[in-house]
This record gives structure tokens, sequence and C-alpha cells, in this order.
């Protein structure tokens, strides 16, 4: 099973996934290891078959204003693919507000 979690930075999605899926292994902060590939001048997308069968947090980077560095555009465009990738193969997808989840895709397991 793999779950992708996003949402604001600080809004709990890490404490929410290790409560709903205990058993899978937790990869937190997906977006700062896009940004550490993109600065080693590797692609994201490499990434995808080490995350399968994950529970996955990334905060959300697209909101706002488009960034005037081509560097920092660069970087939210990688995050925003990768994420779409993941969410279309993911068994669920869960965007986390306060701490409230809501579920994109899949359903909440019985805890």
């Amino acid at each position: 099973m793999t779950v992708l979690c996003i949402g604001g930075a600080h809004q709990g999605k890490a404490a929410l996934v290790e409560r709903l899926y205990p058993g899978l292994p937790l990869v937190r902060d997906l977006h700062r290891r896009v940004q550490a590939e993109l600065a080693a001048g590797r692609d994201p997308l490499a990434l995808l078959s080490e995350l399968y069968g994950c529970a996955i947090t990334c905060d959300e980077v697209g909101c706002g204003v488009v960034p005037l560095d081509p560097a920092d555009e660069a970087y939210r465009e990688a995050v925003g693919r990768l994420c779409c990738v993941l969410a279309a193969r993911a068994d669920a997808v869960i965007r986390v507000t306060a701490g409230l989840p809501q579920y994109l895709k899949g359903e909440q397991p019985c805890i």
C-alpha cells in the first residue's frame, strides 16, 4: 500500500499517517528530498521506485505567487510533478489541514 499525505507545513501529516497506517514505512518531507535531488543534478522522478509501499508526507509548495528565480520555479514544478505521479498510483491520498484529514482518494482505515 502506498499513501500520499499532503498539506501545509506543520499540519500534523506525519502524526496522522503514523496513527492510521502504523505498518507502513514513513517517508517524511518529500519536498526536501526533491530539493536535494535537484541540487545534485538528478531527476526527482527517479525516487518513485523507493517510495512505493510507503506512507509519504509532502508539504504543498505550489501555492502563492510564482517565484522570480527560475530554480525556485523548477523546484515547485518538480515537487508537483512527482506528487501527481504518486497520487495517480497511490492507494490513498490525504490532504491534512490543522490535523484533520480529507481523503482525496481511498478511504480512511478503521483503527
